[in-house]
């Protein structure tokens, strides 16, 4: 009898990639910015757990690191490698399991003595000097206290039998925590087993010998190092850092170091009264004596600038380069802030920042109306120091949202040709430097220095139909609107007025009549029924926003007999009052309004162009369908009823304790043209949506009233979701997608249970893969490659459903792929009728004739989370990286009015 087999080896829980990779299009080869680990021959990686007490920021735990090695030199000559955080890997084993040290920082100079915190009276009291010793009296100035209590106590001398403690003293304790073995890991490259923690540890442990080099010798931020070298200003106090992008990554067979040019904003060093004048845009810090005084906003606007940076001070001399931390800035100037000064009789005097200088260090502050920077010192006491003293250090990231103007600086220097770009990736190798890296020698680790080459796919674009069976086949990504391809479905535009938040001298009456003559022409060309032409127009009075759009419903009511479809709103620029707008026409309206603003500079200049691109977005809003595709371009959509679902989370900015805002959106139709939305908020900063059982469960139903069925395939694309995460989701959200699907079964009755298949796709834009064309003839009009571009072997992963695909055409800089991952596939789908589909959904897009970067339900859903910003009182365009609101635990509520809710009014 045959000896029974044993079962197959799980290679995830994930969805396997169904085939060896696509077949269809045009075969081509394109390079990448993946480079091969060549070789990688240690058997062995040493993990040891690392702790710092007290706890000190990775930038200064390298340095520490570094005088380590020096008094342990078995690391060193391990060539141990520290994430700077709690993480040491060396190739070989250490002689001990356990080490102990006591190590020292070098650190510039003594802290200055405390100061009491500000009081109520002779501004802000209590306010130290800043600097410790100086002609003021003894032992300089020491922080007085508020009116009516005793001062602060000196410090207590050094006795002769007690050694002083040392300033910058740090415990390291370094112990073996783990043994990996790669085996492990080449099992997984080679298909034959599972990703496992083992594996993941390794490539953890990878990561960081590639860059622990370059992260001691430059500032790192993420993956990336960045230097002050070549540092553009972007005003305002912050400034471009170029840097460069590292990770170890798995592909099919072998590991590979994604390397990418990197970017992100910094902190300008220097002065900082000049970078505050910089900051306030005036010319000279002698402008702040008089009308540009800073107020209170100002202020506040500067701590949150400069909170956390460090600074030197230059008024002690070139030998003291001790570092303070910036905690505040003053309310007051140098010259309103007093202390009480203990002089060398024991009492003391009343005497502000100026005079101390003056009699401490012989020095007369220039600008003493300037306000100081706070820090915190001994006993929570906080010492101010002058801002002309002050020299903030560069190296502190800027993670607050940037305005126009920087964003725009931001993009000039940052947006590159894919060839320019390619030429600074291989330019950044001397910098690795990877030939002669000890480390990567301890390691037997050596990476190649040419960019892969993969073989990739240009997909053909699917027919775009529009009325009376006109169709095209876009170019490059792209088709241009005219007055022969009519709207598939064209709405009705009867009832609808113009409310305009502008100045009348600004935008006058013939302006606007101007521009509404060509929107109306250009609607009716483009395949809209408008029926008034002449619509009622009102300039908003001052004051309450609300009550102008009561008044401009009633208006159109009343002058179209019929109720309100639209309300065109002019505004004179992206402001608060966009905000309010929305937020009372979507969500507290007695019946819903249906907006779509415009900005002031567009009504007084109108081109077709830009009236087109607006009627698209308005005949969408309206219930109408702009174009479709033909019924052989998505068979997956015609064979029955699907619902595609596009669903993403947006979070706080850094630092701030506000909710993350969740939006899902699901089809409507058989064309995947119409979506409907739903939104919620949820705990700031989770990324794994929290009861989205209900959010999907309302779409079902919306789905079945409007096409009197429900879904029996869905395809849903989550956007946002990070690979640490597909556990968590696959647990959470599939579950919750099933729990929906439950909920139905419960709530309406069926022959046979209701059980639609479900593949559930991740979309991920934030990685740093690009893709090169080999030859200009493989390439659009901005170098990169065309859309259409997929790549589904090699640089992908081992076993599971992945694929990049570049489906937009590039209009600037190097196009970034879009990197799709399926973690659960009940569809049975193949890698070409995925790849397929969710490159022809691309080209059906609302707001523009354009093939798109990412699905489009993933875009809506980005659009919809941004509207529920707004809901809460923010003041943020569509691509805006910060939010507005309140804990998620006190989240205003919304609820999308009635008549708005399934149609498309976030677009």
């Amino acid at each position: 009898m045959a000896a029974k087999r044993p079962a197959p080896i799980a290679l995830t829980e994930n969805a396997l990639r169904p085939d060896k990779g696509g077949s269809t299009g045009r075969s081509i080869n394109v390079r990448t910015n993946f480079f091969a680990i060549k070789k990688l021959q240690v058997d062995t990686i040493y993990h040891y757990d690392v702790t710092i007490t007290p706890e000190i920021p990775a930038e200064k735990a390298r340095q520490l690191w570094k005088i380590i090695e020096s008094t342990f030199p078995e690391l060193a000559k391990n060539k141990t490698v520290f994430d700077g955080k709690c993480n040491a890997y060396a190739a070989q084993e250490m002689t001990v399991e356990k080490l102990t040290r006591k190590v020292e920082l070098p650190d510039g100079g003594p802290a200055p003595a405390p100061a009491a915190a500000p009081t109520k009276q002779g501004g802000q009291g209590g306010a130290k000097g800043g600097a410790k010793g100086g002609k003021g009296g003894k032992g300089g100035a020491k922080g007085g206290a508020a009116p009516g209590t005793a001062p602060a106590p000196a410090p207590a001398p050094q006795t002769s039998g007690t050694p002083p403690k040392k300033k910058n003293e740090f415990t390291v304790k370094i112990a073996r925590a783990n043994v990996i073995e790669l085996e492990e890991l080449h099992r997984f490259l080679r298909r034959e087993g599972p990703i496992t923690s083992g594996c993941l540890t390794a490539i953890q442990a990878l990561n960081i010998v590639m860059s622990h080099k370059l992260f001691s010798e430059m500032v790192s931020v993420g993956r990336s190092a960045f230097t002050p070298n070549n540092a553009q200003n972007l005003g305002g106090g912050v400034e471009k850092w170029d840097g460069i992008f590292q990770s170890v990554r798995p592909g099919q067979g072998k590991l590979y170091a994604n390397i990418d040019v990197a970017n992100t904003a910094f902190i300008k060093g220097g002065n900082a009264a000049e970078l505050v004048a910089e900051i306030k845009n005036v010319r000279s810090i002698d402008d702040f004596r008089g009308a540009r005084k800073l107020q209170k906003r100002d202020i506040q606007e500067l701590s949150k600038h400069f909170k956390g940076c460090s600074f030197t001070v230059n008024h002690r001399g070139g030998d003291f380069k001790k570092k303070f931390k910036v905690s505040e800035i003053s309310q007051q100037g140098a010259e309103g802030i007093t202390f009480a000064q203990e002089l060398n009789n024991g009492t003391t005097k009343k005497v502000t920042i100026p005079q101390y200088y003056a009699a401490a260090y012989n020095l007369k502050l220039r600008f003493p109306f300037l306000p100081c920077i706070g820090v915190k010192g001994r006993d929570n006491q906080t010492m101010y120091f002058p801002l002309e003293v002050c020299n903030v250090v560069s190296g502190r990231r800027y993670t607050k949202r940037l305005n126009e103007l920087q964003t725009a600086e931001m993009i000039k220097g940052t947006c590159i040709t894919p060839d320019q770009r390619a030429a600074k990736i291989q330019a950044s190798f001397p910098v690795l430097d990877f030939e002669h890296n000890e480390y990567l020698k301890g390691f037997q680790m050596e990476i190649s220095k040419e960019m892969q080459v993969v073989p990739a796919r240009v997909l053909p674009p699917p027919q775009v139909e529009y009325r009376n069976n006109v169709s095209l086949t876009p170019q490059f990504g792209g088709w241009q609107l005219n007055p022969s391809r009519k709207m598939v479905q064209g709405a009705t535009l009867s009832s609808w007025g113009v409310l305009i938040f502008e100045n009348e001298n600004r935008l006058r009456r013939p302006e606007v009549d101007n521009f509404i003559r060509e929107l109306v022409g250009t609607l009716a060309e483009n395949g809209m029924n408008v029926t008034t032409r002449s619509p009622p127009v009102m300039y908003a009075q001052p004051g309450n926003v609300e009550r102008n759009v009561d008044s401009m419903w009633t208006t159109i009511g009343q002058a179209c007999n019929a109720s309100p479809q639209m309300i065109l709103v002019v505004l004179p620029s992206v402001c608060q009052t966009y905000s309010v707008i929305k937020t009372y026409c979507e969500t507290t309206h007695k019946t819903g309004v249906m907006t779509q603003c415009v900005l002031s500079k567009k009504v007084s200049r109108p081109s077709k162009q830009y009236c087109g691109m607006l009627g698209l977005k308005i005949n969408s809003k309206l219930g109408g369908i702009n174009n479709t595709l033909s019924k052989t371009s998505i068979p997956f959509l015609n064979q029955a009823p699907t619902m595609i679902i596009g669903a993403d989370v947006t979070h706080p900015a850094p630092g701030e304790s506000r909710p993350s805002v969740v939006a899902v959106v699901g089809s409507m139709d058989q064309f995947a043209f119409k979506y409907s939305g739903r939104i919620k908020v949820q705990a700031s900063g989770a990324e794994v949506i929290d009861s989205l059982k209900f959010l999907v469960y309302q779409l079902l139903v919306a789905f079945s009233e409007k096409n009197k069925t429900f879904p029996k395939r869905i395809l849903f694309y989550r956007d946002g979701v990070s690979e640490g995460q597909y556990a968590d989701v696959m647990k959470t959200e599939v579950s919750a997608v099933k729990e929906a699907v439950d909920h139905v079964n419960t709530t309406v009755k069926f022959n046979q249970p209701y059980k639609p298949t479900l593949t559930f796709c991740v979309v991920k834009k934030r990685h740093h893969a690009r893709l090169f064309p080999m030859n200009p003839k493989e390439a659009d009009k901005s170098g990169n490659c065309v859309a259409g571009t997929v790549v589904d072997t090699v640089i992908t992963h081992p076993t599971e459903f992945d694929f990049y695909l570049q489906s937009h055409g590039g209009l600037q800089g190097t196009s970034r792929p879009t990197l799709y991952h399926v973690l659960m596939d009940e569809n049975k789908f193949t890698s070409d009728a995925l790849q397929s589909l969710t490159y022809r959904l691309c080209h059906v897009y609302a707001r523009c004739p354009k093939s798109v970067s990412i699905v489009p339900a993933v875009y809506y859903a980005h659009l919809l989370a941004y509207r529920a910003r707004h809901y809460q009182g923010g003041d943020f365009s569509d691509t805006a990286s910060s939010i507005s609101g309140s804990d998620a635990g006190n989240a205003p509520t919304f609820t999308t009015s009635t008549a708005l809710k399934n149609l498309m009014y976030f677009v």
